[in-house]
C-alpha cells in the first residue's frame, strides 16, 4: 500500500524519535518503570497474573518495548510490530524474548498468515495512523472468539498551544524539532520528558479520537466497550478501552 506523505514523515519522526531519543521516564530506561510495568498491565486489562501467564499477546506499534518488556515478565508469549525499523531494533536488543516484526499495521493480518492472539495491545498507535477506523478493523482480525483488545487513543482536545506547536514542528527539520522541545522543557513551558513531547508534537498525523466515535467502531466489530482509567495515569483524559466480542 502506497504511502501518503504525512504517513512518511510520520514514520520517519518515529524513527528518529527511538534512535535519538530513546530515554525518558515510563520507559525501560527507567528502573521504576521496569519495577512497576507488569502492575499497570494487568490494573489496565482488569485481569489476574494467573489469568495472563502463558497468553499469546501481539503488541502492536511497540515503540522501544516497554510493554512488550511488561508481558514477557507476566509469562506472556510476546509478538512485537512496528512499522519503522528503529523501534524494532530497540526492542530486539531489549526484549530478546519476544518475536519481532517489523510490518505495517495495515499489512498485519495477511502477514502473519490468520495468526490470532490472546491479547492484542495497540497502545498510542491507531490515532498516528492515516485511518484509525480501518486500523481498528485490522487489529480485529488478530482476534479469535476469547481474545482481548485493548487501545489507547487521543480523544481530549489540546487546545490551541498544542496546535500551534505541531504546525511549527512541520516547518522544523527533525533534529530541529528535538531541539525545540528540549529547550521548552527546560525551561518549564512543557513539562514532562523530551522524549513524550516529540512523540505528540513532531509525528503529521495526530487524530483525536471521540468516545461517541471509537464505541461506534467497536459495535460495528460486535465488541464490548470497556473503558476504564488506569490508576497510573488516572488524571488521563485519553481513552483506555478494552474490547471482547460480545
Amino acid at each position: 500500500m502506497q504511502k501518503t506523505k504525512k504517513e512518511i514523515e510520520t514514520i520517519e519522526s518515529f524513527n528518529y524519535q527511538w534512535k535519538n531519543i530513546p530515554n525518558a521516564k515510563y520507559l525501560l530506561s527507567d528502573e521504576d518503570w521496569r519495577r512497576n510495568v507488569a502492575g499497570y498491565i494487568l490494573d489496565e486489562l482488569q485481569v489476574t497474573q494467573d489469568w495472563i501467564k502463558a497468553k499469546t499477546v501481539i503488541d502492536v506499534g511497540c515503540g522501544g518495548g516497554r510493554w512488550s518488556y511488561g508481558f514477557a515478565e507476566l509469562g506472556c508469549k510476546v509478538t512485537s510490530t512496528d512499522i519503522s525499523d528503529a523501534p524494532c531494533a530497540f526492542t530486539k536488543e531489549k526484549v530478546p524474548q519476544a518475536e519481532v516484526i517489523q510490518n505495517d499495521l495495515f499489512e498485519l493480518p495477511n502477514h502473519l498468515n490468520d495468526r490470532k492472539f490472546d491479547i492484542v495491545w495497540c497502545w498510542g498507535v491507531i490515532h498516528h495512523t492515516n485511518n484509525p477506523e480501518a486500523a481498528l478493523n485490522a487489529l480485529v482480525k488478530l482476534m479469535h472468539k476469547d481474545s482481548i483488545l485493548h487501545l489507547y487513543v487521543y480523544s481530549a482536545d489540546r487546545g490551541n498551544k498544542i496546535r500551534i506547536l505541531r504546525k511549527l514542528m512541520g516547518v522544523l527539520s527533525l533534529k530541529n524539532r528535538e531541539l525545540l522541545i528540549s529547550a521548552l522543557v527546560k525551561v518549564g513551558l512543557l513539562r514532562g520528558s523530551v522524549h513524550g513531547w516529540f512523540d505528540a508534537l513532531s509525528p503529521k498525523i495526530n487524530h483525536e479520537i471521540s468516545e461517541i466515535t471509537l464505541r461506534k467502531w467497536f459495535a460495528v466489530n460486535d465488541l464490548e466497550y470497556q473503558h476504564y482509567i488506569p490508576q497510573w495515569v488516572k488524571y488521563s483524559k485519553d481513552i483506555f478501552v478494552t474490547g471482547r466480542f460480545q
